[in-house]
Order: C-alpha cells, then structure tokens, then sequence
C-alpha cells in the first residue's frame, strides 16, 4: 500500500534572481477544474493521503460520493479509481482530515492527477472552507514574492482574494 505526502510546487530560477536566489513559481492551475468543476488544490500547500480499508468502513457505502463536489490533487503514484482515501491537509494552525474516494485519474509525465469525491455530504462544507484557506496562504507567498516580505499585509490580502476568487469557489 501507500502513504505519501505531496507538496509540489515547481520553481525555476528567474534570469535575474540567481546571484539573490530568489524563485519564480510556476505550475499555476484554475483554482476549479475545467472538466469535473472539481476545486484544484494548490501546489506547495501539504496534502498527505493513505488508503483506508472498505471493510472499517462500511457504513460509508451507504453514503453516496458527491459527484459534483471534490478535490484534485497530484500524486507520483497511481491510485486505482474507487480506492477509499484519508486525505489530510496541514493548515498554519491545524490539521483537517478527510474520507473519500477516487473518481479521477489523470496520467501526466512525472505525476498522476487525482480527483477525490467525498464519501458524506457534512465534510464539503469544510473541504470548501479548508481549500480557501490553502488557495489564500498560497496567494499570500506569491504577493510576497512578487510585492516583497514587507508590502504585505495578511488581512489586506485575504480581502484581496476572497474579493477576486472567493465566488469562484463550488457552492453546495
């Protein structure tokens, strides 16, 4: 089986940022996908995943995946469609764990895209608010790359999102 934690992000040098070693983010995906509306989340933001045994968790079969609610994410190995999933996302001051099944697999040249339908309706609610919080924090760094450390103020740039994305976001 298989346990990994992910935080991908791909970074490049820019032409002028190698003697101050500064980075240049890339990778920068739609914060919904196109195809499954799916909400796509951020590179660099740590996602980790295991299998869970069906058999500890039978009461979730009768619970049917949302279809039109879920999560992408990647992955360097292949997770068979239908695999029941922990995922677990690290946020600055906590920890949120969810149980879903993989409905999606994506085939790219160094990683596997996966989406991961929720097996209950009562975590989507948290899932939308703990994808907003890791597409925030990852705006953040990007405004302090791009602006410097010292422009940035953390609540002006929350505002700053939530009026530009916030309404992107899937509703329920």
């Amino acid at each position: 089986m298989f346990n990994h934690k992910v935080s991908r992000q791909t970074k490049t040098r820019g032409p002028d940022s190698a003697r101050a070693g500064a980075l240049l983010l890339q990778d920068q995906r739609p914060l919904l996908d196109e195809q499954t509306g799916f909400i796509n989340h951020p590179p660099g933001s740590p996602i980790r995943f295991s299998p869970v045994d069906d058999s500890r968790h039978t009461r979730l079969d009768d619970i049917p995946a949302d279809p039109h609610f879920g999560l992408i994410f990647h992955s360097e190995v292949y997770i068979k469609p239908g695999q029941l999933l922990e995922v677990t996302i690290s946020l600055p001051d906590s920890t949120e764990m969810f149980i879903g099944r993989v409905v999606l697999i994506r085939r790219h040249s160094d990683h596997y895209e996966i989406g991961f339908c929720l097996t209950g309706t009562e975590a989507a609610s948290r899932l939308r608010i703990v994808e907003q919080i890791c597409h925030i924090e990852t705006y953040m760094r990007q405004k302090k790359f791009t602006d410097g450390p010292y422009s940035c103020n953390r609540d002006r740039l929350t505002r700053e999102w939530i009026a530009a994305y916030a309404a992107k976001v899937p509703t329920l």
